[in-house]
C-alpha cells in the first residue's frame, strides 16, 4: 500500500483508487476493468486471512460500478488505518 491520506468522502467517488475524487483512464477491456476494480478491494486487505467465501464476494463486488467500489475501497483503507491507531 502507499502512503496515501484516506479521508472521509463527502461526494461520489470517481475512482475506485485513491485518490477517490480523481478520474482515471477507462480500461476499455472488461476483463482487465473488472480485475482492476477487485485489486482495488483488495490492496487495503493485504496481510488479512481470507476464507474461500470472502474471495467469493470480493469477486462478486468487483461487478459493481466505480462510486461503490471507491467507497467500499475507502473504507476499508480508512479502517485499516484507524485500526492501526489503537
Amino acid at each position: 500500500m502507499t502512503n496515501t491520506t484516506y479521508g472521509a468522502l463527502d461526494v461520489e467517488p470517481v475512482s475506485h483508487w485513491a485518490p477517490f475524487d480523481v478520474r482515471r483512464p477507462l480500461i476499455y477491456d472488461l476483463a482487465g476493468a473488472r480485475l482492476d476494480r477487485l485489486n482495488a478491494l483488495r490492496e487495503p486487505l493485504t496481510g488479512v486471512e481470507l476464507g474461500a467465501y470472502d474471495r467469493r464476494i470480493l469477486d462478486w463486488l468487483a461487478n459493481w460500478d466505480t462510486p461503490t467500489i471507491g467507497t467500499i475501497a475507502s473504507l476499508l483503507h480508512r479502517a485499516r488505518v484507524a485500526g492501526g491507531a489503537r
